[in-house]
């Protein structure tokens, strides 16, 4: 699958990789020196060592994964009125009335509590390519949710 990332997610995405990396070869030293204390059958801080080192080994291919044939887009050079990747949308949710305010990226390390939303993601995927003043429904794990997409800018943050 082809991924996509602006420069400042893409920035933010190898940072992460890095720390996480760090984590890794801290656990994967944990585990050296929990094996030199003997019996590994019943060594329960060997086994934690082991289960966090396995899990962050998993967590870096992921996220290298997302680095693989990943495309940098320029919000600027997408097509204006359009919602695509590093675009800021407002929307107004149809149930509740709420206007909420989601900034576009691509696959990688997204900030949620920012209001990021990747293009993988259900409601992401619904977004793309809409316009200003058309209705988006979208199948989120709650339910069904229209959105009416009243304005598309580029974004500065992400």
């Amino acid at each position: 699958m082809q991924n996509y990332m602006t420069r400042k997610q893409y920035d933010r995405h190898l940072e992460a990789t890095k720390r996480t990396e760090e984590k890794l070869n801290v656990a994967r030293k944990k585990v050296g020196e929990a094996a030199s204390h003997g019996d590994l059958s019943e060594n329960a801080e060997y086994d934690a060592a082991v289960e966090e080192s396995g899990f962050l080994a998993g967590r870096v291919e992921e996220m290298k994964a997302l680095f693989v044939g990943v495309q940098i887009v320029e919000p600027r050079n997408t097509a204006e009125g359009m919602i695509t990747i590093g675009k800021t949308v407002s929307l107004r949710n149809h149930q509740t009335n709420e206007v909420v305010l989601y900034h576009v990226v691509g696959g990688g390390s997204v900030d949620t509590d920012n209001g990021e939303i990747s293009f993988f993601a259900p409601l992401g995927k619904a977004l793309i390519g809409r316009k200003t003043g058309e209705k988006v429904v979208v199948d989120l794990p709650g339910g069904k949710v229209t959105y009416d997409v009243l304005s598309i800018a580029f974004s500065e943050s992400v």
